[in-house]
């Protein structure tokens, strides 16, 4: 199964070209984690009601073709690295009509506790870690 985030660019994410500013495509790939995260039954409040936070150590992005206003993108997302400690994730967005692909990109996360020392997913929560290295196995 593939897991896809649509996503529909709103007016004031664009520059004064009439393009999606460049700083919107973090919080693009934000959306579309926690998007993933809800689909996994694995929502970001209960990772933090079991006292694990997912601080984001680094992101990197390419932009490869620009949307505008109205354009829908879709991003797939999959999981590229994950050991239990620390978390990478991939996406690739193309534009919904054309195909194009508009970026592509990665973040990096560690699980930690409330005190932003890092935990180990599988003793902290089984259950989500067990998802996520399905995810990572079956290439998802």
């Amino acid at each position: 199964m593939d897991y896809v985030f649509e996503r529909r660019i709103n007016y004031y994410e664009t520059d004064r070209m009439g393009i999606v500013h460049h700083s919107n495509y973090i919080r693009f790939m934000e959306e579309a984690r926690c998007y993933l995260l809800d689909k996994l039954g694995m929502p970001y409040s209960a990772f933090e009601d079991n006292n694990v936070m997912i601080p984001v150590l680094g992101v990197n992005c390419t932009f490869k073709h620009h949307v505008t206003f109205n354009d829908v993108i879709l991003i797939k997302l999959y999981v590229k690295e994950f050991n239990g400690v620390r978390l990478t994730m991939g996406y690739t967005a193309t534009e919904k009509n054309t195909g194009e692909v508009v970026f592509t990109g990665e973040t990096k996360h560690c699980f930690t506790d409330k005190n932003l020392r890092p935990i180990r997913l599988q003793k902290s929560i089984p259950d989500f870690y067990k998802k996520f290295n399905d995810l990572k196995e079956k290439g998802l």
